[in-house]
């Protein structure tokens, strides 16, 4: 082992954004390291890295995504691009660009950055913009973002919910908005893991992925609590709406959107509970009550125009097909949680692995 005294190195600029040092030379050469080859830096202790030569036979270079900016010349496909090449897992995103980057290119980039957890420009110049992805893959765990984007996006309806009935600030609203990019940012970080764990059985048992089906659930319950988090903003524009008409429901509305407010925070709860527990009794109940609720909202929505003002009914008629969209996802979820419940052998499934001949004659 080469015994080497502390070396105090400059820190020079490559670039517009990117910070180098050069390697000591009896390192470079105790290890054979030459100019073209890898190295692995990770963390050491607190402010301190670790560098060692990759060994090539083993450790391969990730691949790199190279998207050409000029060609992206559609509204906002650039960004899309980005987001795409982050959540299907690549880890280096280089982006190049001829004609060079505009001011507002490059701010747009390091927007996305701020919203896509654990990517970083690790290099600037006026034609290449590189992204790399530093994100432990394997955390969070699969069931803790799950929970995380409910909690979110349930308090996002009920502090709208909370304004239109007068126990919330208006000034809530605006906390709902930043809820919403919160949940962009889980949404695609879990999103990644799961289209990473699709080839990566180490990274799924990691993530509590447990089979193949769980992947295809995780990914459809991810979708419908983002599918909440979008009725979650438009209860909210409905609820601006109506403050700007100065609109303030009377006794009977009021008790009626908190009674339904109840119900669906009970609907919720429950589904998500029964996903994580793989609890079939808790999924079936869920799914009653939702179908229940959503009767409920259906004929509430349709019986608006007999009931409201014509100026405030399309504002009330929205936040009750917002909140029907909002149980019948959980209804959906729900079924994934009775799905997953019977995949293994349990209190009302038994699983038998002989033949349906066999199982016969033990009848």
């Amino acid at each position: 082992m080469l015994d080497m005294r502390p070396h105090l190195r400059k820190v020079i600029k490559l670039g517009r954004s990117a910070l180098a040092v050069t390697l000591p030379k009896e390192w470079t050469s105790s290890v054979k390291l030459k100019e073209g080859d890898y190295v692995l830096i990770d963390d050491a202790e607190e402010n301190c890295i670790r560098i060692k030569k990759a060994d090539s036979e083993f450790e391969v270079p990730p691949d790199v995504c190279v998207i050409n900016a000029d060609v992206c010349t559609s509204q906002n496909m650039l960004w899309r691009i980005i987001i795409g090449a982050y959540m299907v897992g690549h880890k280096i995103i280089w982006i190049q660009s001829k004609n060079g980057f505009k001011p507002s290119d490059v701010e747009g980039i390091r927007a996305l950055t701020e919203m896509l957890v654990g990517l970083h420009v690790t290099e600037q110049t006026d034609n290449i913009i590189i992204l790399q992805s530093l994100a432990d893959p394997s955390r969070p765990t699969i069931d803790s973002s799950i929970r995380r984007l409910h909690l979110i996006s349930s308090s996002m309806y009920e502090v709208a919910l909370g304004v239109l009935l007068g126990e919330e600030e208006p000034r809530r609203l605006e906390d709902i908005r930043a809820l919403g990019v919160e949940c962009d940012k889980v949404y695609w970080l879990v999103t990644r893991q799961l289209l990473l764990s699709v080839n990566d059985r180490a990274l799924a048992r990691e993530l509590g992925i447990r089979s193949h089906l769980w992947l295809l659930g995780n990914r459809a319950v991810v979708r419908m609590l983002k599918s909440i988090v979008t009725d979650s903003k438009y209860i909210c524009r409905y609820v601006e709406n109506l403050l700007k008409l100065g609109y303030r429901p009377d006794i009977e509305t009021s008790r009626w959107f908190a009674n339904v407010r109840d119900e669906v925070r009970s609907i919720s709860n429950t589904a998500i509970d029964s996903l994580i527990t793989k609890d079939l009794v808790g999924g079936n109940n869920t799914i009653e009550s939702a179908n229940k609720l959503a009767r409920v909202l259906e004929a509430a929505e349709m019986s608006a125009p007999k009931k409201f003002d014509v100026n405030v009914c399309p504002s009330l008629s929205g936040i009750v097909r917002s909140l029907r969209n909002i149980v019948l996802n959980y209804r959906y979820i729900a079924e994934v949680a009775i799905n997953r419940s019977v995949e293994e052998s349990g209190e009302y499934v038994s699983i038998d692995t002989g033949g349906f001949e066999e199982r016969a004659v033990n009848l």
